[in-house]
């Protein structure tokens, strides 16, 4: 591969001079500069960034801690982000947290700390691990996209303003049954304020909100109030849910496909809302009312937090900015077939 000093030799300049061209500095004259880039042109050099960086003390790789992979969501965000990134002269490094598991997460941050990143960002955080904000404490800049946790910078949407958002929807529909259901794949923290956001609405519009159904999909059985029930006894009938909240996309895509399996007609039997609207809740043959997250306005002002740590810019104790969600209605809600 061609190098500096190859460059330097074809354009009859010094080789601080190619690296002056290079890096864009003033003091080249506008002749000078056109050689070099003629030279760079021919030869199809390309800098060294390692060299670079070393120079530098800091790479210019942001890590990326993201979820379960299994969840579009994360996938979704993730695109955005390096795109953002890539725009503003930085390469990203995922690493797959997997779950809900603090040892292996930590395990995970410690192997991105390895590579010297500039700055490490959350896509998904688990736990309230102390060993992991041991690992990070001074070393890079942290920021949580499209979460929070209070000890790093983050962007994250107004859960609670999305789930009564989600609910009013039902609400003005004409529903009374409505169920929250949550799944493990949520950040407990989304999903406590997802659950705020349900009761405040229902509790504006004088209805009762129903206990929490807490279900891992696939599965027959969910927990409510501590007890293992049916999940088909909560669904429809005369005391069950007309209406079902479902903490994501994930879950609320699951619900669809358990409906189905149940004979369960959505809408006609059951209202199905969703939230992150993941690309799969757009397909005709799921089209699913969900909370919309903003994540190119949450892929955007992460790095932008990021840029203005790493600048200097911005100095003090964590920034914590919030986006506002939007509701997206598609034809898995309905008014109840009955009062």
């Amino acid at each position: 591969m061609p190098t500096i000093f190859d460059v330097a030799a074809l354009a009859g300049v010094s080789k601080s001079t190619v690296s002056n061209v290079v890096r864009g500095t003033d003091g080249v004259s506008e002749r000078t500069r056109a050689r070099v880039e003629r030279a760079i042109e021919i030869l199809g050099y390309r800098p060294n960034a390692l060299a670079r960086q070393f120079v530098r003390q800091r790479t210019t790789i942001l890590g990326v801690l993201v979820g379960d992979l299994d969840n579009p969501f994360y996938g979704d965000i993730a695109k955005r982000l390096e795109r953002v990134a890539f725009e503003n002269g930085y390469t990203t490094m995922f690493c797959n947290i997997e779950g809900q598991d603090e040892d292996f997460a930590l395990s995970r941050v410690e192997a991105l700390l390895e590579q010297r990143p500039a700055a490490i960002v959350f896509l998904a955080f688990f736990g309230r691990s102390p060993d992991i904000q041991a690992a990070l404490h001074a070393s890079v800049p942290v920021v949580f996209a499209g979460l929070r946790e209070d000890w790093g910078d983050s962007v994250s949407v107004s859960n609670s303003q999305g789930g009564a958002l989600a609910t009013q929807h039902l609400i003005n529909l004409g529903h009374r049954r409505i169920a929250y259901v949550t799944t493990p794949s949520l950040e407990q923290r989304a999903g406590q304020a997802r659950h705020r956001g349900y009761q405040s609405a229902l509790r504006a519009a004088g209805a009762r909100h129903l206990p929490p159904i807490h279900w891992e999909p696939g599965s027959e059985r969910a927990r409510m109030r501590g007890r293992e029930v049916a999940l088909r006894d909560q669904l429809g009938g005369a005391d069950g849910a007309t209406a079902v909240f479902c903490s994501n996309d994930i879950g609320a895509i699951a619900m669809l496909e358990y409906a189905d399996r149940h004979g369960i007609r959505v809408p006609e039997d059951l209202s199905v809302v969703g939230f992150d609207d993941v690309h799969l809740a757009s397909l005709a043959r799921i089209s699913l009312t969900t909370v919309r997250q903003p994540l190119d306005e949450i892929a955007t002002e992460a790095v932008e937090l990021v840029l203005a740590r790493l600048d200097g810019s911005l100095e003090g104790p964590p920034r914590h900015v919030r986006v506002s969600p939007s509701l997206v209605v598609r034809s898995s809600t309905a008014p109840p077939s009955s009062p």
